[in-house]
């Protein structure tokens, strides 16, 4: 797999990564808008990839946080990033496959855990770029794994698609994960929205709130100001 390194953020944050899979302003976007996310969390992303919410939640909260993956080429990628952003001691990688995260995690032990899975479904899979989209895990898996880890009270992040929310918000109330705010991320204000932020509380009580909407580029094709200020404030 190609793969090159760039640099973020003035030179603050350096990420070598694959060519057909890099970081996404809708990542940056979601990380900007993270809950519940404190210096003495422990934070815990499942599925970490090459480290992109790992390495900047960490940077951004300076909290510890344990990055887990399966993939043998995402796994050596996440590893040289922790290396070359010096965050050895607050970046723990983990090799291991969600689906049995009862084998290498203890349970109820993390504060926070972050989620940005595979979007699409099997049935869309695309062959060219599989990074999107589920294989032998889905959704359920992920937040199946996400109860187990995280402790009464503890908070949820998750990434995902808007066209799949439902899907989502049944699967995290079966899983006793109370949806607490939504936030939809638009690519234009006059265009459906297209991500959804969902923030969770393990065995929360209370009602749902609908967060103003987040529009990503005005109607020329230049970022809004909020998103500007996120590329460039955000580290």
């Amino acid at each position: 797999m190609e793969a090159e390194e760039f640099v973020f953020f003035g030179g603050k944050v350096r990420f070598k990564q694959p060519k057909k899979h890099r970081l996404s302003v809708v990542e940056l976007l979601f990380l900007s808008n993270l809950k519940g996310v404190k210096k003495n969390s422990k934070v815990v992303d499942l599925g970490a990839g090459f480290g992109t919410l790992s390495i900047l939640t960490s940077l951004k909260y300076g909290c510890e946080v344990w990055a887990v993956e399966r993939d043998e080429t995402m796994l050596e990628l996440l590893n040289y990033n922790v290396r070359i952003n010096q965050l050895d001691g607050k970046v723990h990688v983990i090799e291991g496959d969600i689906r049995f995260i009862e084998r290498f995690m203890k349970r109820d032990f993390f504060d926070n855990v972050l989620l940005n899975p595979p979007f699409y479904p099997r049935t869309y899979r695309n062959k060219n770029n599989y990074f999107h989209f589920e294989t032998d895990t889905d959704l359920a898996d992920f937040i199946k794994a996400t109860k187990y880890v995280l402790k009464d009270g503890g908070r949820v992040n998750l990434l995902y698609t808007a066209f799949r929310c439902m899907e989502a918000f049944l699967i995290l109330k079966n899983n006793n994960i109370n949806p607490y705010a939504v936030r939809i991320f638009y690519p234009k204000a006059e265009k459906n929205g297209k991500f959804i932020h969902i923030y969770g509380i393990k065995n929360g009580k209370g009602y749902m709130t609908i967060e103003k909407p987040l529009i990503i580029n005005r109607n020329d094709g230049e970022y809004t100001d909020e998103v500007k200020s996120v590329l460039y404030g955000f580290l």
